[in-house]
Parts: structure tokens; C-alpha cells; sequence
């Protein structure tokens, strides 16, 4: 055998056999072919995954702008609520009076 024919590496398969150039050409061709598609799919579940999150986004702005406005209701309506306490305990109020003048007044 002649000295390049020794130096000569042939690309090693998993299991130890030696594949010739067409088919290590074939293998690399798949590789990239393969690579080509997950590539494509990435872009796709990327793109998915960005307009769930501008959704997301939106449906957030969303509940905030309604929680305040819930807040600022409840902010408004706090005073007439308390508005309408006081109102409900002025005839209690005036009964109790009432009450306790008679008490005094026929105690004696």
C-alpha cells in the first residue's frame, strides 16, 4: 500500500462502520434537511408564542383598567354608604333619647 492510502480517515458510522462519501453526503444532506425543519417549526411556535403573549398582554391592561375602575367606584360610593349608616341610625338614635328622657322623667 502506498503512504496516502494509510493517512486516508474514512468518517465512522455510531457503530463502528466506515460510510463512503455518497453516503456520508446523504447523511449530512438529511442532517440539514432535518435541521432546515425544526428550524421552521421553532419559527412557528415563536411566532405562536409571541401573539399569546400580546393577548395576554391586553387581557392584563384590561383587568387593570377595571380594577380601577371598581376602585374608584368603591371610592365614590364609600361616602354615600356612609351617608346612608348615619341616616339609619338617626331614628334609633332619637328613639334612645326618647327612651332614656322617660326613664328619668318617671324615675322620680
Amino acid at each position: 500500500m502506498n503512504d496516502d492510502d494509510e493517512k486516508w480517515e474514512e468518517p465512522l458510522e455510531g457503530n463502528g462502520l466506515t460510510l463512503g462519501p455518497e453516503e456520508t453526503l446523504k447523511r449530512e444532506i438529511e442532517k440539514s434537511k432535518s435541521l432546515k425543519v425544526d428550524r421552521l417549526r421553532l419559527k412557528d411556535e415563536i411566532e405562536k408564542l409571541k401573539e399569546q403573549k400580546e393577548n395576554l398582554q391586553e387581557k392584563n391592561h384590561q383587568l387593570h383598567r377595571r380594577i380601577e375602575a371598581l376602585s374608584s367606584e368603591s371610592h365614590n360610593s364609600q361616602p354615600e354608604n356612609h351617608a346612608k349608616k348615619k341616616n339609619e341610625l338617626i331614628p334609633f338614635l332619637i328613639a334612645l333619647t326618647l327612651f332614656s328622657a322617660l326613664y328619668f322623667f318617671f324615675r322620680n
